[in-house]
């Protein structure tokens, strides 16, 4: 029985020996080469003194040796944590002792944290200068039906980081289910571009691939965004993950020069929700029609999607995969029926087992074998998942429930908009009213009286804002996702009453 990744990639093996499993840049190698280096990386991770269940966090951007340490950590039994190498050594340190990790292991950038931290430098040859005490793991983590894979650190909507445990069962379950769900064969090639520290590049365009006898090919770096297009003609990819921004990004130059992806024909898109301008600027320019879905790292993360872009449904997240049990809840926990917007609430073999060491957060999170996701959607009589925003986030008018995301939805679609958040504000004598910040495109002057007057158009009159602030910029993850909790006012809004 099949019961870690490894496992999984070793038995694709023995069906696709010699077929290319992954690539970068010139530099490729088989299924059966891919098994001999996890073993050998193993073989010096277990030299070093890296130990089952001790927690190993890599600090190092897309490369093929970040992959290969990463399975060489799930040959030995090791959890390892990975985060954005553009965290600050402070940051690092500080979810190091979070984690109670044993081992750091980065670049150059980081080297400061090696006096304080068991810190390996990685060179560039992939060769890791461990150190020569590795402290030993600390043994409070709690035993599952299977073994812990990977740490995630994730900070939700709150800014305090919580580290989300996946099990290899978590992690191959969700893999199974979205494989057998999307219109995607051991036959496609994976161009894997978003980072491997985020939940979704990790699961489904890293070991996904190596978990169906796929061909990964690895980007290291998304910028400048010729690496991206010359990647995908390159290698011939077939299916690409990326995040709205990529889209847009990719859209944007098709407008200036243009270009085909042949043959790819599966974009995916995931992440955040992508905005119709940027679907249909993408769809438009290449022909292709992109698959949405919903995910959350505590589902490994992939929760529904759409299966092919014949039958995506453009702006829902399709069907939920069989492996997830799916309900949408009122505040009390009661099931509301089809078309009824509350809270998303999980449950299923692809279902983290919870936070590690955080009890607060799984008593409100992890509930009678629910997991309560915070966020807000409903399903439709298609029986297709609909995302409608976070219930932290929901803005309430006079007594109506607004969803920011309709909102941000419309003023995306005004001339010169490059981004945009919608929050909730009090004020004493009108109570909570609705707040737009917004980003303009570069070059671009925005007036906020004519935004207001475009939503007056596009909106009921309860769910136009009536604060518009604009901003050079947004806080936002790696992925691209706008961090409403980081957002602080320059004092320069404008209150338009006309």
């Amino acid at each position: 029985m099949i019961t870690t990744i490894t496992e999984r990639i070793r038995e694709m093996s023995q069906e696709y020996g010699k077929k290319i499993a992954v690539s970068m840049g010139d530099w490729f190698i088989n299924y059966n080469e891919l098994v001999t280096e996890i073993d050998k990386e193993a073989l010096k991770l277990k030299k070093a003194g890296v130990k089952e269940r001790m927690r190993v966090v890599i600090v190092l951007p897309n490369h093929w040796h970040t992959l290969r340490l990463i399975l060489g950590c799930f040959q030995i039994g090791a959890i390892p944590l990975l985060l954005s190498p553009k965290y600050p050594p402070k940051s690092v340190e500080k979810i190091f002792q979070n984690a109670k990790a044993s081992l750091l292991v980065a670049q150059s950038s980081h080297q400061e944290l090696a006096d304080r931290l068991p810190f390996a430098a990685i060179g560039e040859n992939g060769e890791i200068g461990f150190p020569d005490k590795i402290d030993a793991a600390v043994n409070d983590l709690p035993s599952f039906d299977s073994p812990i894979a990977a740490f995630f650190s994730t900070s939700g909507t709150t800014g305090i980081p919580k580290l989300v445990m996946l099990t290899h069962k978590n992690i191959l379950s969700d893999i199974d289910s979205c494989f057998d769900l999307v219109d995607i064969y051991p036959e496609d090639r994976m161009l894997g571009v978003l980072p491997m520290f985020h939940v979704f590049g990790f699961s489904i365009a890293y070991m996904l691939p190596l978990a169906k006898g796929m061909t990964l090919t690895i980007v290291p770096s998304l910028y400048p965004a010729n690496n991206l297009i010359e990647s995908l003609k390159k290698y011939q990819s077939t299916v690409f993950l990326g995040v709205p921004a990529v889209f847009s990004i990719l859209a944007g130059a098709r407008a200036k020069v243009p270009f085909d992806l042949s043959p790819l024909r599966l974009p995916i898109c995931g992440g955040d929700a992508l905005p119709q301008r940027v679907r249909e600027a993408f769809e438009k320019g290449f022909g292709l029609n992109i698959m949405e879905g919903y995910g959350i790292t505590e589902a490994s993360p992939v929760v529904s999607i759409n299966p092919s872009p014949l039958t995506r449904v453009p702006g829902s997240a399709g069907p939920v995969i069989e492996a997830i049990n799916l309900r949408i809840v009122d505040d009390n926990g009661n099931e509301l029926p089809t078309g009824e917007i509350g809270e998303i609430i999980l449950s299923g073999d692809p279902i983290s087992p919870g936070y590690y060491n955080n009890p607060e957060e799984n008593q409100i999170s992890f509930r009678n074998q629910w997991f309560y996701t915070g966020d807000l959607g409903k399903i439709d009589e298609n029986g297709l998942l609909y995302i409608e925003g976070r219930k932290k986030e929901l803005i309430i008018v006079s007594g109506f429930n607004v969803f920011p995301q309709e909102i941000e939805e419309i003023i995306m679609s005004f001339p010169g908009v490059a981004r945009t958040a919608v929050v909730g504000v009090q004020r004493a004598s009108r109570g909570e009213m609705i707040k737009a910040y917004v980003v303009p495109n570069e070059n671009t002057t925005l007036d906020p009286t004519e935004i207001v007057r475009f939503c007056r158009k596009e909106l009921a009159s309860h769910k136009v804002p009536r604060i518009v602030e604009i901003v050079a910029e947004l806080p936002q993850t790696v992925t691209g996702k706008v961090m409403k909790f980081m957002i602080s006012s320059s004092g320069n809004e404008i209150e338009v009453n006309d």
